[in-house]
């Protein structure tokens, strides 16, 4: 059994912006995602154009580039995705958390793959 000292459940902007800082802090980390790295964002419409601007979805420092004023599905698709790699997170994706259980800092996090196959 794998041992973290956070455990983020969904690989969505927030979530690996939480992964980053506890990186930053020095901390062990996991993220677990149902789908993709970003699944929320793979399952928009191809040509979705977002309301805000690139500098208000980005994460980690890292800037987001877009050829327009707001990007476009795929352009945040591949920022987010890249922002996994340059900071190296640990994301398991096609892994669903189904429970937490625990208290007094010790917690499991129960997990099925998309074959059915449990995790912990």
């Amino acid at each position: 059994m794998d041992r973290f000292d956070v455990i983020v459940v969904g690989g969505g902007p927030t979530g690996l912006a939480c992964a980053i800082e506890a990186k930053k802090a020095g901390l062990s980390h996991l993220v677990i995602e149902k789908g993709c790295v970003v699944n929320s964002l793979f399952h928009y419409p191809a040509n979705l154009l977002f309301f805000t601007t690139s500098e208000r979805m980005e994460i980690g420092e890292m800037p987001l580039v877009s050829h327009r004023e707001k990007p476009t599905r795929d352009e945040a698709l591949k920022y987010y995705r890249l922002v996994t790699q340059r900071y190296e997170l640990a994301v398991r994706q096609s892994e669903e958390a189904l429970a937490v259980r625990g208290e007094n800092g010790d917690f499991r996090v129960e997990t099925r793959n998309r074959n059915g196959v449990p995790g912990s």
